[in-house]
């Protein structure tokens, strides 16, 4: 395939991961992807082009809550990024994309107990993005939502894509109108006790203050 067909192509899965498919299908079109980035892309790739589709691949996951894939790729974002270093300022959205990537990789690294790598990453930035390490050591962000901490462990995220796949099976043809959230957390933790041995709690059940519809 030529440079401008593999670029159509990732166009064509981005399309589609805008569709707002079912989790279970944003993984495979996120693995479609992955395997394109994995093979260099195409040639004539520019380490800009590594980047971008990088950094999406390492939000995409993220978004899933698959942190171990979503480092992978925001770390081989990080790999594009040194090798580009620079030519990507006057892109104000891309600087913005990145920001959010440094800010993903650091609460990552902090809900999953690594403050070691959150330290290798705030030096990365500052030497490699000095302009935005203030947006970086700056920014918070407040999550008061509990979360079964069993969700930050490699155990659990080996299983996320199966399991994604169980649930949108389990629930095809339900409606996910207000208070879906509930029957989905009931099947999610039956699934993972049934299938995997795993107990997990459900937000609702650690944030009894809060309300979820």
């Amino acid at each position: 395939m030529t440079y401008e067909d593999v670029l159509a192509t990732i166009q064509a899965l981005i399309a589609k991961m805008d569709g707002n498919p079912t989790n279970s299908l944003k993984y495979e079109i996120l693995g479609d992807m992955a395997k394109i980035v994995d093979a260099g892309i195409a040639d004539g790739a520019a380490p800009i082009d590594a980047l971008e589709c990088n950094l999406y691949l390492g939000s995409g996951y993220f978004a899933l809550g698959h942190y171990t894939l979503s480092l992978e790729y925001y770390g081989k974002a990080m790999t594009a990024l040194e090798k580009c270093r620079g030519s990507y300022a006057e892109d104000e959205d891309l600087v913005e994309w990145l920001e959010e990537g440094f800010i993903n990789m650091r609460d990552m690294y902090s809900r999953m107990g690594e403050p070691d790598e959150a330290d290798k990453l705030a030096a990365f930035v500052k030497d490699i993005a000095p302009d935005s390490y203030a947006a970086f050591t700056s920014a918070r962000r407040i999550d008061h939502i509990k979360r079964d901490p069993i969700e930050y462990t490699e155990r659990y995220m080996a299983i996320l894509p199966e399991l994604e796949a169980k649930l949108d099976a389990e629930l095809e043809g339900e409606s996910r109108g207000m208070g879906f959230c509930f029957h989905l957390w009931h099947k999610k933790a039956e699934i993972l006790k049934r299938d995997y041995g795993i107990e997990w709690e459900s937000p609702g059940l650690l944030n009894p203050t809060v309300r979820f519809d």
